[in-house]
């Protein structure tokens, strides 16, 4: 499905992006247990007040770059729903939390793509927390910022397609 090299394509393809969408959409309704709304692409470009998971799904040829970004507010709203109660947005167990968010969605991405041909695993996870946090994906390789809302708020997911560094 993906060539091995990335420059003759301009965007991620649209089953990868497909995918990934109905992944976030049956990740965050299994933690709410209601299904958040994709509000639209090309959005989540203004500073973040909040904490990004970041991790990845690779292979060998290519890397899948994934940025979940949580304003404060959604993030505390997500905390009390998936913990029972709201975690003090500046803990080491926020940081957990999102961290255990993008582990799961990875999870779930890394299973759903195989079945547009991406077969990878997925990296550890990581948060950063911060506040007028930009969000800066490279012009090249293909990108692409999705947007939700859910019962505790907008989140975005970011996403970068890059070849794989390859150990010689």
């Amino acid at each position: 499905m993906l060539p091995t090299r990335l420059d003759d394509i301009s965007e991620i393809p649209a089953p990868i992006v497909d995918s990934v969408k109905t992944c976030v959409l049956n990740t965050f309704e299994s933690i709410s247990g209601v299904k958040p709304e994709f509000v639209n692409e090309g959005n989540g470009e203004e500073p973040l007040n909040g904490i990004i998971g970041n991790i990845a799904v690779f292979n060998t040829d290519h890397t899948l770059s994934m940025m979940i970004a949580i304003p404060k507010e959604t993030a505390l709203a997500l905390s009390e729903v998936f913990c029972g109660m709201e975690l003090p947005f500046e803990s080491d167990d926020m940081g957990d939390l999102v961290g255990e968010i993008s582990n799961i969605l990875a999870g779930d991405v890394a299973a759903s793509i195989e079945n547009v041909g991406f077969v990878g695993q997925s990296s550890l996870p990581t948060a950063t927390r911060g506040s007028d946090l930009t969000l800066f994906l490279p012009n090249k390789p293909p990108t692409a910022r999705l947007k939700f809302s859910g019962t505790g708020g907008e989140f975005w997911v970011n996403l970068a397609l890059s070849e794989s560094r390859r150990h010689s």
